[in-house]
């Protein structure tokens, strides 16, 4: 098996493992379906408009997929967002604006890993202003969602 089939399950493993591990049972249950919406369902609805449009593509993406679409991707995307909204600094807002920045820099750094192995591809221009400004809106959304449902007050 290759690096590059390991890559979406191996991450699956560390960052759901270490969600299971560090979320307490009541906050996981209640950020689950969040993070499933905001988290694999953004992804999935970014990765159409994005791939709709020519500027992203997966290719070759492993082990389970539908199509073209990586569905581990969508499941470490919701495990993400739940440990996101988890460690969410709720009672210092500058230091929110520093964590959402960091976020968003880890998302785009990982994107060229997954690039690196052959799974993703964009265009020319997309890397690296404008993704990092397309994941911090998606962390900025995560966020704003989070917090008119009450469960960053």
């Amino acid at each position: 098996m290759t690096a590059q089939a390991l890559i979406y399950p191996v991450l699956l493993l560390l960052v759901g493992g270490f969600v299971l591990l560090t979320v307490p049972r009541d906050n996981l249950r209640l950020l689950l379906p969040y993070g499933a919406v905001l988290g694999g369902l953004l992804e999935y609805l970014e990765g159409l408009i994005t791939g709709g449009l020519g500027i992203t593509a997966f290719h070759n993406v492993g082990l389970i997929q539908a199509g073209s679409n990586p569905l581990l991707s969508y499941i470490v995307w919701t495990f993400i967002a739940v440990f996101f909204l988890h460690f969410w600094p709720r009672s210092n807002e500058p230091l929110g604006y520093l964590y959402l920045l960091g976020w968003a820099l880890l998302a785009t750094g990982f994107s060229q890993v997954v690039k690196g192995a052959g799974l993703f591809s964009y265009a020319e221009w997309f890397y690296p202003i404008p993704m990092l400004l397309l994941f911090a809106a998606r962390f900025a959304l995560k966020v704003w969602v989070a917090k008119r449902c009450g469960l960053l007050s």
